[in-house]
């Protein structure tokens, strides 16, 4: 890679700071992000994949530690989670939705496996 290459690679803004820079101040894309990770969860059912996919959510406000202090858990606990080495229960996940400013709702559907 020659210089100029370089230094144009240098300053393009990374994908995930264009992310967190859209999710930050675009109320509707985040809004749309969510409903995507969401609907995501419903497929997959999949909650580490969820959580994993808030943290630029998260990050876009906050940094991981201020959010911990914010929501009332533990830095590490947050950093296992976010590491998939944790399941957060379901009332870690109640604050992290908190925290963000959205309420978590869940419903059950009653589904018939043997018919």
């Amino acid at each position: 890679m020659n210089k100029k290459e370089q230094t144009l690679l240098n300053n393009f803004p990374k994908h995930q700071d264009n992310l967190k820079e859209q999710l930050k101040n675009d109320c509707e894309y985040a809004q749309m992000w969510l409903d995507s990770l969401l609907d995501d969860y419903s497929q997959t059912k999949d909650v580490n994949d969820l959580i994993y996919n808030l943290k630029p959510l998260i990050e876009a406000k906050y940094t991981i530690c201020e959010f911990a202090n914010i929501i009332g858990i533990h830095r590490i606990t947050l950093y296992k989670i976010f590491s998939r080495k944790m399941i957060p229960s379901i009332e870690i996940l109640h604050k992290i939705f908190t925290g963000l400013g959205y309420d978590l709702k869940l419903s059950a559907q009653k589904v018939n496996r043997f018919a």
